[in-house]
């Protein structure tokens, strides 16, 4: 495993291990989680109106605007309501729920002709409202005792969410030592005839009514709405009095009876609601719905919550990993989209996903991932063109460092080509020829066994050298070189033998006395020492040169690095020559220093383990 593959792996799970770190402020934030109620009743009201049997067994009587406006204000009169109940009951409803609050005592004719009223029902629901139930003594609004006798009540009251809107009911609410059912709960019940509610941990039965409505959620139901106001079959009140209500709509039915006169404080906002909110009466009836259809909606719960936003993780590195482009574009819109479907099918199969969450845990793992990938892939094209660059630079340093002998060839052949020769000056002429081409093989072949040392695919060819030897030979080639600027060379070389590569030893130790040579004054000296020691082997090159300064003596040994002072002269180069004669020390578990100051020459030393002797 390459280092780069090793930090793109860390990197990698670094940034997996912060998205997955901020989940929760993702998945239980308010603020996301209200983006998630939105969403869901986006998908809602795409869905529709749902006709079902659960519609139909229900029928809602309004006392609206028009009731108020021609039989006087509300509250009605207590002989109205009993009038319009009697003329209700000849249709013989299942169950008839008042959404009324009848707690205060009115003419006492008109209080007992509305009880006889209630009295031709087989069943009635009703309401009762808690009276400041945030505060330590609250207060329940309870029905006359003459009309609750022998009758049902059950709380009005809806559970609005953060934002206003009611998604949901208290299947029960408890205060002041008394609980009451919901009211289209208990609606529900008579019309089934079930016996007493039994409730467990996770669920409320209804006889074989299974509702998922959790103690540690307080029975809280979310309501399954079967469209917007005007789901379920409506007469006015006022149309019962008139005797223009068909009846037979009201027949073996739940009948709930409600003011939804404006203005009347009965409205409340749905996800389905119009600007003026959904009637209290429409809600309680979207309430018996949800539990005859059956048609429960569910959260996924936390842990849901958690392992779909893990799935999602996994799918959106991945895409960023190994997909880019166009290709990557589509696979994230395919991953928003098929989230999209996940929630209506969902809420067709009962179930409320975390969509607002999915999606923050979507553009966060994108995000992140992104930013981390592009970092990732600016660092690697960063060095892919650094190495373009060295890649280049060898190019010019090989292309260099052949030109002497490609021109002494060159330049030889083309004297003997030219005819007119003396026979021993042809002679020497082939000698050099030969000799040039020998030495630029050997330089080329320098150069590529350099660049496998430092790739790790070419091994050292070490054998028994003789140093004082080897050295000798460089020195002498080295001679040649100095005699343009005439400059000396001095030795003071030790019988010592050691266990090198021959070839690449030679190139380092003659690199340095070329060195030397460039970046020295004319008419100075040159030192080469080859001296041993209990531990190691030094060979030493010391010049009377320029000098390099303390900042920059660490740097010299950097492929292609020159000193602006270098960069300036006439004597050219290219930067490789110490980062090869570096490499070629490395490889033989040896290293190199220099001693230097300006205007004070440079002393270089290579320093191999006495093991290898």
């Amino acid at each position: 495993m390459t280092a780069i593959t090793m930090k793109a792996r860390l990197v990698r799970a670094l940034y997996v291990l912060v998205v997955v770190a901020v989940l929760p402020f993702l998945i239980w934030n308010g603020f996301i989680q209200q983006v998630s109620a939105e969403w869901n009743d986006i998908i809602v009201r795409l869905r529709g109106a749902q006709a079902t049997s659960a519609t139909g067994a229900v029928a809602l009587v309004a006392i609206d605007d028009q009731t108020a406006a021609r039989y006087g204000p509300l509250p009605l009169n207590r002989a109205r309501l009993a009038e319009g109940l009697e003329v209700l009951a000849q249709a013989h409803p299942r169950v008839v729920v008042l959404d009324l609050l009848l707690s205060e005592a009115g003419e006492p004719s008109q209080d007992a002709r509305l009880a006889r009223s209630l009295g031709h029902f087989p069943h009635v629901v009703l309401g009762a409202a808690l009276e400041g139930d945030a505060s330590e003594n609250p207060r329940w609004i309870l029905p006359l005792p003459e009309l609750a006798q022998g009758r049902s009540t059950a709380h009005v009251h809806a559970a609005p969410d953060a934002d206003g809107d009611v998604r949901s009911v208290l299947l029960v609410k408890a205060g002041s030592a008394r609980r009451f059912w919901a009211l289209g709960f208990e609606a529900v019940r008579l019309a089934t005839g079930a016996d007493r509610p039994l409730e467990s941990a996770e669920a409320v039965s209804l006889g074989p009514i299974r509702i998922p409505a959790t103690d540690s959620e307080s029975r809280l139901m979310m309501i399954n709405y079967a469209g917007p106001e005007g789901a379920f079959p409506r007469v006015r009140f006022g149309d019962l009095l008139d005797g223009a209500a068909n009846l037979t709509q009201f027949r073996d039915k739940i009948v709930i009876v409600g003011v939804t006169a404006q203005g009347s404080g009965d409205r409340l906002f749905t996800p389905l609601s119009s600007g003026i909110g959904m009637s209290g009466i429409e809600i309680h009836a979207n309430v018996v719905r949800t539990i005859l259809d059956r048609a429960f909606l569910v959260p996924v719960g936390a842990s849901g919550g958690f392992v779909g936003s893990l799935l999602l993780i996994a799918i959106c590195v991945t895409a960023i990993i190994y997909l880019r482009g166009m290709r990557l574009f589509i696979a994230l819109v395919a991953v928003l989209l098929v989230l999209a479907s996940a929630g209506f099918l969902s809420i067709r199969a009962g179930y409320i996903l975390p969509l607002g969450s999915f999606l923050a845990v979507c553009l966060a793992a994108s995000g992140i991932g992104g930013i981390s990938e592009y970092a990732l892939l600016s660092r690697a094209l960063a060095g892919e063109t650094t190495k373009r660059k060295e890649y280049a630079f060898r190019v010019q340093a090989i292309a260099h460092e052949i030109k002497t002998p490609l021109t002494a060839i060159q330049g030889s052949s083309e004297m003997i080509s030219e005819g007119g020769m003396p026979e021993q000056q042809r002679t020497e002429m082939a000698g050099l020829i030969h000799k040039e081409s020998k030495r630029l093989t050997a330089l080329i072949q320098t150069f590529l066994n350099v660049e496998r040392l430092a790739s790790g695919s070419l091994s050292l060819q070490r054998q028994d050298v003789d140093l004082g030897a080897l050295c000798q030979e460089i020195v002498e080639r080295g001679r040649l070189y100095a005699a343009r600027k005439r400059i000396q060379i001095e030795t003071a070389i030790a019988d010592i033998r050691v266990s090198a590569d021959p070839d690449l030893l030679s190139f380092a130790i003659y690199n340095l006395i070329t060195n030397g040579v460039k970046y020295s004054p004319k008419n100075t000296t040159i030192r080469l020492f080859v001296e041993e020691s209990d531990s190691e082997v030094r060979i030493s090159v010391a010049d009377q040169g320029y000098g390099i300064a303390t900042a920059d003596q660490e740097r010299i040994f950097e492929k292609f690095y020159r000193l602006k002072r270098d960069e300036r002269s006439a004597e050219e180069g290219t930067g490789i020559g110490l980062a090869l004669v570096k490499e070629i020390v490395h490889q033989h578990g040896g290293q190199i220093t220099v001693e230097s100051a300006p205007n004070s020459g440079s002393r270089f030393t290579i320093a191999l383990p006495r093991g290898n002797g």
